[in-house]
């Protein structure tokens, strides 16, 4: 570059420094622009905003956090293992125990109130209960053969056989004598067979008893007895002795 065109140029820039120093600002009312203007074949320097010109934030994105790998589950190993407790409660204390004495209770005495006795069945008279507790002892005396055989005369020609066979039973019925309803059905456990108790004392059930708990109620009964077979049969009301000058 020549001489001359150096000094053109500095003149261009004194003029446009007096212009941006002093004139702009007296003609604006503003501070004056001391940037220097673009050139060309220079890089272009930082721009100002314009004026009101607000910069608005972009929110930034925040970074996931780097998934971790998951931890595999060990295999069990086929050992066993020892559990302990969070929380451990007291154990409780053993209880002790007093040994009673050995002794056998003394059987309650029962007396007799009321008594039947007889061959055939029928239905008895009535009798009052005024006791909360009774019992009915019965014992029955059957037929000791359960078979007959007969042979017929010979004088017609061959003599026949005939045979029959018998099963002695025997029950009692217990019936309410304010609406003759039923209140117990007997019958003897085990049947009759007076064959066997005869070969056998120890199997003897004589005689069978019945229980009967009736409360504070007084109530009053009779007894309908059915046999059939049986030589004799005896029936027995016992009461507790405590109950004797109660009731």
């Amino acid at each position: 570059m020549e001489k001359r065109d150096m000094a053109i140029l500095l003149v261009v820039l004194g003029v446009v420094v007096v212009m941006a120093v002093v004139v702009k600002p007296i003609l604006t009312g503003k501070s004056p622009d001391l940037t220097l203007p673009f050139l060309p074949g220079s890089s272009p320097g930082p721009t100002s905003p314009p004026p009101g010109y607000q910069e608005v934030a972009t929110p930034s994105t925040p970074e996931k956090p780097a998934s971790k790998a998951p931890t595999p589950t060990p295999t069990w190993s086929g050992t066993s293992q020892s559990l302990g407790y969070v929380s451990l409660q007291s154990p409780a204390s053993t209880p002790t125990f007093t040994r009673l004495p050995e002794e056998t209770p003394v059987p309650e005495r029962l007396l007799t109130y009321a008594s039947i006795e007889s061959k055939g069945g029928g239905t008895t008279q009535t009798i009052s209960m005024p006791f909360p507790y009774w019992e009915l002892h019965y014992t029955v005396d059957p037929w000791k053969t359960t078979f007959f055989g007969e042979t017929e005369s010979k004088a017609a020609g061959i003599a026949s056989f005939t045979a029959s066979e018998v099963f002695p039973s025997f029950s009692i019925e217990v019936k309410d004598a304010a609406d003759h309803s039923l209140v117990r059905r007997i019958e003897p456990r085990g049947g009759l067979d007076a064959e066997l108790w005869e070969k056998e004392k120890e199997n003897d059930p004589r005689p069978w008893v019945e229980k009967f708990y009736e409360g504070t109620t007084t109530r009053s009964y009779y007894f309908v007895v059915h046999t059939h077979m049986v030589y004799s049969y005896r029936m027995e009301v016992k009461v507790p002795e405590r109950y004797l000058g109660k009731y």
